[in-house]
């Protein structure tokens, strides 16, 4: 009878829902990406959401890149997180709780991340390369978003056009004057020009000053040649613009130039000031080389 009480009472413990939560890797340099895993068994039906509040103090929700559905694997319901971390410290992660379908959440294991800064040394030309984010395979259901969004969009063309098309065309109000239309490279050119004039160096903002420059570049780039730079890695916008008319030499240029921002962004160089307006006259000669 003992035996047999035993039995039933391990049995109950096992069935009891539970969740289970990992890193990999639990080591990472700053801004590489980490995969957390979440695992629930005892459940029948597919788990809920995960509560990330626990973690808004120090690792916000902007961090998390990606976020997979739930899928089973035998009594088992998985989810895969990927997750970005740019500051070198060592993190204590409080337990998530899943939300279910009905009944208390469950409540994951503490977690313990340790970011690590990329060695390099203080001039940008010393340091090493960006390693590109690893990502996890596409399937259809990371695109749905688009199509639900471009359905979307037809359908409120359509509407407007209809609900437009039974009004009188308003007659164009004589001598209206046209505002001049103003260039990809001239755009650029001025914002080169006022980032210049702010100087954020020299108020402790280097790197908030190579993101501007970046941003200005991409734009360029996307207005000009029509690739999506603002979206797309250093790596991703060399590829797309083999099939410009953009010079070779002027690809270089410009692999060099984003190298620099991105290397100041995520890995916290800090180069002198006769860099920074060195960098800021080959983006302009990329943009105008005559």
């Amino acid at each position: 009878m003992l035996l047999g009480l035993g039995w039933l009472l391990s049995s109950l413990l096992s069935a009891q829902p539970s969740a289970i939560a990992s890193l990999q890797p639990e080591r990472i340099e700053t801004g590489d990406t980490t995969t957390l895993l979440i695992l629930v068994t005892g459940l029948n039906s597919e788990p809920k959401e995960v509560d990330f509040n626990a973690w808004a103090s120090v690792l916000p929700a902007t961090n998390i890149l990606h976020r997979s559905a739930w899928r089973r694997s035998g009594n088992q319901w998985m989810r895969r997180f990927t997750l970005i971390a740019f500051d070198s410290t060592s993190l204590e992660l409080p337990p998530l709780q899943v939300q279910r379908t009905s009944g208390n959440p469950l409540e994951t294991n503490k977690l313990k991340l340790t970011v690590f800064p990329t060695p390099g040394g203080r001039e940008i030309t010393d340091m090493a390369k960006i390693r590109d984010i690893r990502r996890e395979p596409e399937t259809w259901l990371d695109y749905w978003p688009w199509a639900a969004g471009i359905l979307l969009l037809l359908g409120l063309a359509g509407w407007w056009f209809w609900k437009n098309s039974r009004k009188p065309v308003p007659l164009q109000a004589p001598n209206q004057e046209i505002a001049p239309t103003v260039s990809a490279s001239e755009k650029a050119l001025q914002q080169l020009d006022e980032l210049q004039q702010k100087q954020l160096w020299t108020q402790d903002q280097t790197k908030e000053h190579y993101a501007s420059l970046s941003l200005i570049l991409r734009e360029y780039l996307e207005s000009r040649f029509g690739i999506a730079a603002l979206e797309s890695t250093t790596s991703e916008i060399q590829t797309m613009l083999i099939s410009t008319d953009l010079p070779s030499g002027s690809r270089d240029l410009l692999k060099e130039i984003l190298q620099k921002t991105d290397l100041v962004k995520y890995a916290r160089s800090e180069p002198s000031a006769a860099t920074h307006l060195a960098v800021l006259d080959k983006a302009r000669l990329l943009i105008d080389p005559h």
